[in-house]
């Protein structure tokens, strides 16, 4: 079901962005990768980055983990561990709008589709509905790449 899909991709980055969950810290961003894998034919990029984080609790020794792949080498900034303790995720409004954007980009994919299709069959009301309804998302994605990336 696509829905549970988007729901596992954004949970993970939304919840600890937005409340105190997980191990709090704060990561430096050492190096990024850029690899090429193959599926079949296609041909796609994976950014592999890794950070040093400091836990929150000094107590703790740092480790080095992944994270994000929008980030760049030298950027500092708090972190989150992942639920499943193998990355380090950004808080605060970063981490928040990088969820946002991640959860509006289905429901704007939706709507875009319907949008598209009120232009094909020319109809004047569905156009101005289907254009209402996904501008909020698009709105919420361009502040999301502005300010999440």
């Amino acid at each position: 079901m696509p829905g549970s899909r988007v729901g596992d991709v954004t949970v993970p980055e939304l919840r600890p962005a937005l409340g105190p969950t997980g191990t709090t810290g704060t990561a430096t961003v050492l190096s990024c990768e850029r690899s090429y894998r193959r599926s079949g034919r296609s041909r796609y990029t994976v950014y592999d980055c890794r950070a040093h984080f400091v836990f929150g609790d000094r107590s703790k020794k740092p480790i080095v983990i992944d994270t994000i792949p929008d980030v760049e080498v030298g950027e500092v900034f708090p972190a989150v561990l992942s639920a499943e303790g193998d990355r380090a995720l950004p808080t605060g409004a970063r981490g928040t709008w990088r969820g946002i954007l991640l959860l509006s980009g289905f429901p704007f994919g939706l709507a875009l589709i319907a949008f598209l299709t009120a232009l094909v069959i020319r109809s004047r009301k569905a156009i101005i509905w289907t254009a209402a309804l996904g501008a909020p998302f698009l709105i919420a994605m361009v502040i999301g790449i502005v300010i999440g990336t």
